[in-house]
């Protein structure tokens, strides 16, 4: 079985940033020996925190990218909301809505959650790799 990797915000900012081992994993699913995925919640905080920083082009740009790459984009459903909404009940204060959504997916999918994010893998919800920011 391939493995499932479903992507956090952080993982897509280090694959732009050239980062060696998440373009590892991104090649993983471009050649088809792994399934790559995260959610629209994360395209739009990628989106907000490309554009804050390094314009509106840009994120358009960012945004297209991973949009026509093999990595599947999860739509907002009523049982991904129901999970995430769970989720961020019971760790509330801990964890954001889109994080919440992440681990939802994650979840559902029995992937691995690939983050930078320590307090995502501290919840220990899902099966994690945390990366190192650089």
């Amino acid at each position: 079985m391939k493995s499932r990797f479903v992507f956090d915000t952080g993982p897509i900012f280090l694959y732009f940033a050239g980062d060696k081992h998440v373009k590892e994993m991104f090649d993983e699913v471009a050649a088809g020996r792994a399934e790559g995925y995260t959610c629209e919640t994360n395209i739009a905080e990628l989106y907000y925190k490309t554009c804050e920083k390094l314009g509106r082009e840009v994120a358009e740009v960012r945004c297209a990218s991973i949009r026509h790459s093999k990595t599947s984009i999860l739509v907002v459903d009523e049982r991904l909301t129901r999970i995430a909404g769970g989720f961020k009940c019971i760790h509330r204060g801990k964890i954001s809505l889109v994080d919440a959504y992440i681990l939802a997916a994650t979840k559902v999918l029995d992937g691995i959650l690939i983050t930078t994010d320590p307090q995502l893998e501290e919840l220990n919800l899902v099966q994690t790799k945390l990366l190192p920011i650089p």
